[in-house]
């Protein structure tokens, strides 16, 4: 299987190049492409300073800054149509800014098959709807029972939908390719949008076990999407333990200020 990485991020120049430098490390032989969702009058000062991690590097432009961030789903898409349909690939790992791997991608998706679309903390939404801000609050419920209905309607979508968290997506190209062609409305959120479209083009879902329990303070300091930092100190805990967590959301931090010798000899340190 042919994997490639696309990085995803906003700005800072420092902080991509010690990502990066990390990401090209794990993952020597794997192409790694960018994905740049910041100001468009800045972009070329980060194409030039990230030149050599990437392959190639495409900017999202004429798009406000909250929807760069906040439509993972459609940023893709945007890529896809206009740089990664002519790149040779099966699938693709989306690695965002503030998401550490601390192992080679091909060890951490090694359960994730040729055509199927991984995602973490993947539970039918019956089970987290009336807690999940984006399906519980008035107005961004109503976005969503509109999506809902769009997808019925357009799409004669019969499935029970399901609640994800986007960090880490792993997208074979297949999907991103018919994705691109359909008609797909700005209503809802990414981390439904996304296993919704992918259950209407029948796409196995597969939960990726980044984030292993909704709505835990115990698991919030692994893996979140609620702004919660993951500490330093719980890095190296856990790279530590033999069979301890690998992947961690969102560190806001140098991975080289955790492991100083990283650098050095190329290799994590435990």
């Amino acid at each position: 299987m042919k994997r490639i990485i696309l990085y995803r991020y906003h700005e800072n120049v420092d902080f991509s190049i010690d990502r990066l430098t990390v990401i090209k490390k794990l993952n020597p032989e794997v192409p790694v492409y960018g994905l740049y969702g910041g100001d468009e009058n800045e972009f070329d000062k980060y194409e030039a300073a990230l030149a050599s991690f990437f392959e190639d590097h495409y900017c999202i432009r004429s798009k406000p800054g909250f929807w760069k961030w906040g439509n993972s789903d459609l940023a893709y898409r945007l890529w896809y149509k206009d740089m990664g349909h002519l790149i040779d690939f099966d699938s693709v790992v989306v690695i965002e800014w503030d998401l550490v791997f601390l192992e080679p991608i091909e060890k951490i998706y090694s359960h994730v098959m040729p055509g199927q679309l991984g995602m973490t903390g993947l539970t039918p939404l019956s089970k987290v709807e009336k807690k999940w801000f984006w399906t519980r609050d008035p107005a961004q419920r109503q976005n969503w029972l509109n999506l809902l209905e769009f997808v019925k309607h357009h799409y004669n979508y019969q499935d029970s939908p399901y609640a994800s968290l986007c960090p880490g997506v792993i997208l074979p190209k297949q999907f991103l390719e018919q994705f691109s062609k359909l008609e797909v409305p700005e209503l809802g959120h990414d981390e439904l949008r996304l296993p919704l479209f992918a259950q209407v083009l029948g796409y196995e879902l597969v939960d990726l076990g980044f984030s292993r329990k909704w709505f835990s303070a115990s698991e919030n300091q692994y893996f979140n999407c609620n702004d919660i930092d993951i500490l330093p100190a719980t890095i190296e805990k856990e790279y530590s333990k033999r069979k301890g967590r690998r992947v961690f959301h969102p560190f806001r931090d140098y991975v080289t200020n955790v492991f100083p010798e990283f650098y050095r000899n190329g290799s994590m340190v435990g």
